[in-house]
């Protein structure tokens, strides 16, 4: 029996539940009168898709030409980000929201772990340049430097749909935690750091 552990999020939906709220999102109505693309479900899969949680430090403010005296006038703080290095993509995660995470071992889970596509590496590097120039910059109005505080791999685990529109085939999650449910489209909103 293997004793190998994971963090995952918790699941608030069931299966049914979360394939229907995605179908109804992938379906959107023109005017509020008819959907003008019609997407076929051609089979669905339950899967762990790999996140990587980071806590990124900022620092701004001016030194002198050969950065020997400490930073004036500036602003020092933290920023949470969740990189899916699924699509690999970053987007800000608000530090005082809590991803309610747990330990499950791997032979309790019956999902297909997801393979992530990249680095751990990568995805830090991605998600500092993401932090600086998408996020700290808009609300700092300067280009902080970033580096890394912290850092957790997890998993979320969703229904991968396979689907078919026109001809062509999407691959496309539908979420099973409260994560989903409330923050997908996080990246829109204003950003909160913690100063």
């Amino acid at each position: 029996m293997s004793t190998e552990k994971i963090v995952k999020t918790q699941n608030v939906k069931e299966d049914s539940v979360a394939l229907a709220v995605k179908m109804k999102q992938i379906h959107p109505k023109l005017f509020g009168l008819f959907c003008p693309f019609k997407y076929q479900l051609l089979k669905t899969e339950n899967v762990l898709v790999p996140y990587l949680f980071m806590i990124l430090d900022y620092e701004t403010g001016r030194t002198d030409k050969l950065g020997t005296k400490p930073r004036r006038l500036g602003k020092t703080g933290q920023i949470g980000v969740v990189y899916d290095m699924n699509e690999k993509h970053a987007f800000h995660f608000d530090l005082y929201e809590d991803l309610a995470l747990q330990e499950s071992r791997i032979a309790s889970v019956k999902s297909k772990l997801l393979e992530p596509k990249c680095s751990e590496h990568e995805a830090v590097n991605e998600s500092i340049e993401c932090a600086k120039w998408q996020y700290l910059r808009r609300s700092l109005y300067s280009i902080p430097d970033v580096t890394l505080s912290s850092k957790r791999l997890f998993y979320r685990e969703a229904i991968e749909l396979t689907l078919e529109c026109r001809g062509q085939t999407y691959t496309k999650y539908a979420y099973k935690d409260h994560f989903a449910a409330e923050n997908e489209h996080i990246s829109g909103l204003k950003v909160r750091l913690n100063i």
